[in-house]
């Protein structure tokens, strides 16, 4: 006869079995599924580049700007992209007569604790409109907790499978029950597609880009900007993309000068001023996804550095940032991750290399040579060079989301570093060490920032400095 003690080994052995095998099972199915959405995904791959694509006969000059959703005065749309990747489709319908041919990934603002169900409105060039509904969406992961925060929204697109030739859509719109006049007058954004739509299937061409943080507070500095520029230049960097929320006119001067010579692209950033004090850092989230998307999508450029003006990413061991990425990108890498070393700005200039033929003559990355020994974590203060294939949400200083398949990097400290410029010092007391590293770069970076004011301000051939940086050049 089976004591009571026996009797409760035996429960618990069969409850532990069954909990075994029902995790066993879930296991297979789960293997199973992802075998067949894997095969499902590749399979669909294959006929979505057998389709003829044709846009949209527009005027296409890229430019965007933030449009009023409905009647609700912060609810904000600014850009929508063709993203033809499938394999960052949350999940595919399996339809004998419908396949999905991407998404399109949208930018806008809403609140945070947004609880609308979202139906995207897709246009057609015929006006024809189709709707899909999306659900709940969630914000981007950096909102700082404010009362406003950017979404990064994805609308499958779906065509009929015995199509040849795809007329793709116009434009885009999303409605939700609060905004009543968002369904009755939608606010439509162009969709921005590749330049050359026929290119779209073909390889990322290896081109770093840079994305730069929105300027505001009317920023002034055209030296810094400048310096920025060609440095990023020397490093091997061939496209800049700007947003300027308010600036002055000699940094505009500046950055169409760039424009006209097909260095940069620059973009209105017009939040209204009301929302600034609500939104975390001018919506600072949602524009370096927009710009993400921009190199990916319009300019098919497989890098992008994402930075603000006072950093410089500087390898360590390779001549630029491009030959560095040249030789170590193995395909799989979503981000290259610098860590973060300070030089203050205030602290005191050494001048011992500065030639006596230049003009302009206060470069933080020659004039600055004192940083912080110590160099911070990972993700923290880090910034990074993308693959742009690879991002579906990126963060200000990590990846926050990639496709399936892609892992980070992080440089170590003997490779590359990030060379933070900042106004101020956050532990004035830290320890600091001399590091010229920036100066093997000084033969090329004088004379360039020399031309090229020269060329914009011929008044006087000096690109003018902000208050704050006229102060510290006598520092």
């Amino acid at each position: 006869m089976l004591s009571r003690n026996d009797n409760k080994a035996q429960i618990v052995y069969f409850l532990l079995s069954g909990a075994v095998a029902l995790a066993i099972i879930i296991l297979a199915y789960l293997s199973v599924r992802t075998t067949l959405d894997t095969k499902l995904r590749e399979e669909l791959g294959f006929l979505q580049k057998s389709y003829f694509y044709v846009k949209p006969t527009q005027t296409w000059e890229y430019n965007n700007s933030w449009r009023q959703i409905g009647n609700k005065a912060n609810h904000l749309i600014y850009s929508a992209y063709f993203d033809n990747r499938l394999d960052v489709l949350d999940a595919i319908i399996d339809d004998a007569t419908r396949v999905p041919i991407g998404s399109l990934r949208i930018i806008a603002i809403l609140p945070l604790r947004f609880k609308d169900s979202i139906t995207c409105i897709i246009r057609y060039e015929n006006f024809l409109d189709e709707f899909v509904s999306l659900g709940r969406v969630q914000s981007m992961n950096e909102h700082d907790e404010q009362k406003y925060a950017p979404y990064s929204i994805q609308c499958p697109l779906y065509v009929k499978r015995n199509s040849t030739i795809i007329y793709l859509p116009q434009a885009v719109a999303i409605s939700y029950p609060s905004n009543r006049l968002s369904q009755l007058s939608p606010t439509f954004v162009s969709i921005s597609y590749p330049r050359d739509i026929e290119q779209q299937f073909m390889l990322s061409r290896p081109i770093l880009s840079v994305c730069v943080g929105p300027l505001q507070q009317n920023y002034t500095d055209v030296l810094r900007i400048a310096e920025f520029i060609e440095m990023y230049r020397i490093l091997g960097a061939r496209h800049f993309y700007f947003y300027h929320l308010k600036a002055s006119e000699d940094v505009l001067r500046l950055l169409n000068y760039y424009q006209r010579e097909g260095i940069a692209d620059i973009f209105a950033w017009n939040i209204p001023a009301a929302l600034l004090p609500d939104i975390h850092y001018a919506g600072i989230m949602a524009q370096i996804n927009d710009c993400v998307y921009r190199s990916m999508v319009v300019d098919n450029n497989r890098y992008a550095a994402v930075v603000d003006l006072d950093e410089i990413l500087i390898p360590l061991k390779h001549n630029s940032l491009l030959s560095f990425l040249r030789q170590c990108d193995e395909g799989r890498t979503s981000a290259y991750v610098f860590r973060n070393v300070f030089f203050h700005k205030l602290d005191s200039n050494d001048t011992f290399s500065l030639p006596a033929h230049t003009r302009n003559r206060f470069l933080y990355t020659q004039l600055k040579v004192r940083r912080t020994l110590e160099i911070l974590p990972a993700h923290h203060r880090t910034k990074c060079i993308v693959n742009t294939k690879s991002i579906i949400e990126m963060g200000n200083h990590e990846v926050w989301r990639n496709a399936p398949g892609y892992s980070e990097t992080i440089l170590p400290q003997t490779v590359g570093l990030l060379f933070h410029y900042r106004e101020q010092c956050i532990n004035c007391k830290a320890q600091l060490i001399v590091d010229f590293t920036a100066r093997r770069f000084g033969s090329l970076i004088w004379d360039r920032v020399d031309e090229t004011c020269a060329q914009i301000f011929k008044e006087r051939g000096l690109c003018p400095l902000s208050d704050a940086d006229a102060a510290a050049k006598n520092g």
